[in-house]
């Protein structure tokens, strides 16, 4: 089969690829759109490290084309998504039910090979089944969506909360969704970038503000909420300034989710506000326990995602996907691969 792998930082190549024997509790997968995300880039980039030769790819869908003598749960025909990373089952995380914790973690696209391919092989146990009347394009959001979901949950939204949700990417915009969903009454979205607000003025967002273009934005939309701030705050951008802002713009009592990834140390951090105003602070990784409800709301056609994937890229163009997204070409915001279309 043909495969896309990493030589070394920013260097992709597509080559003869021999799959190994399928184990009794594996499924072989053909593989039909793949999403790049941060991740992705990040180890694209050499930022993250990963194994050698790497396939990357870790946010995909395809459908079962074989199943190992001891697979039951999924058979040759099915439409499948995938868990992006899933635990070793030995360590203390893994044995106490936390596996998005584990020390030893299977991630696709890092320490095994991942789905820019045109087929993967991965255990059973981390496939979902998804409707074939489920595009390939909204079926490659699952791992997004999963992830959004855990995010969402654990802000503890309830119905008519008011959300600051900072960064309009691909994640921000899902999980402005979600939290429509949750029942929240008013969702604002800040960010730098025209046209990822103008997206989400087209998917039911509330309010966009430029912050880029505004000086006064925090100011102003404190105004917005009488001077009480949000009930949540997500930052969705991986910045510490966008961390701060969330901190200066929700309620007292009220929680700020770290979602956005980042390797910056914290610097101006109110620690005061811990006390004065009992402010909550979450991190929120990955989408462990939210997969089945992300096929659900796929499936019942909940989400808008469609309008979300600005580039398409065949498996023979993943070199110009990865330098599009790298460097933030052409007003990009989500790139998918399609593994099996010329």
């Amino acid at each position: 089969m043909k495969a896309s792998i990493l030589r070394e930082a920013r260097k992709l190549d597509i080559i003869e690829y021999k799959l190994p024997k399928l184990k009794a509790n594996e499924v072989l997968v053909k593989v039909d759109c793949v999403g790049i995300c941060g991740t992705d880039v990040s180890v694209y980039r050499g930022d993250y490290t990963a194994k050698e030769n790497v396939i990357l790819g870790h946010e995909y869908n395809g459908t079962v084309a074989e199943a190992g003598e001891e697979v039951s749960r999924v058979k040759v025909g099915d439409s499948v998504v995938s868990q992006a990373s899933w635990g070793c089952g030995k360590c203390y995380w893994c044995n106490t039910g936390m596996p998005s914790y584990c020390e030893a973690p299977n991630m696709l696209g890092r320490t095994i090979d991942g789905s820019l391919a045109e087929y993967i092989i991965v255990p059973e146990n981390v496939l979902l089944k998804i409707d074939k009347d489920v595009s390939s394009i909204e079926a490659q959001s699952a791992v997004g969506v999963a992830t959004a979901l855990r995010a969402v949950d654990r802000s503890g939204l309830k119905i008519g909360d008011s959300v600051l949700i900072i960064g309009p990417g691909y994640s921000g915009l899902i999980m402005m969704q979600l939290c429509k969903l949750a029942g929240a009454k008013d969702v604002v979205m800040v960010g730098t970038r025209d046209s990822r607000l103008k997206i989400a003025q087209g998917i039911g967002i509330d309010l966009t503000v430029n912050n880029k273009q505004d000086p006064d934005w925090e100011k102003n939309l404190l105004e917005r909420t009488k001077n009480i701030g949000f009930d949540i705050c997500i930052e969705a951008t991986g910045t510490v300034p966008s961390l701060l802002s969330c901190m200066r713009m929700v309620k007292k009592g009220g929680t700020v989710v770290q979602f956005g990834t980042s390797f910056n140390k914290i610097d101006g951090l109110p620690q005061k506000d811990f006390y004065t105003r009992e402010i909550t602070l979450k991190g929120s990784k990955g989408g462990y326990g939210f997969y089945p409800k992300a096929v659900d709301l796929l499936e019942q056609k909940k989400l808008i995602i469609d309008p979300l994937i600005t580039h398409k890229f065949a498996l023979s163009e993943v070199s110009r996907a990865f330098e599009v997204m790298d460097k933030r070409l052409d007003n990009v915001l989500r790139a998918v691969v399609f593994c099996n279309k010329d």
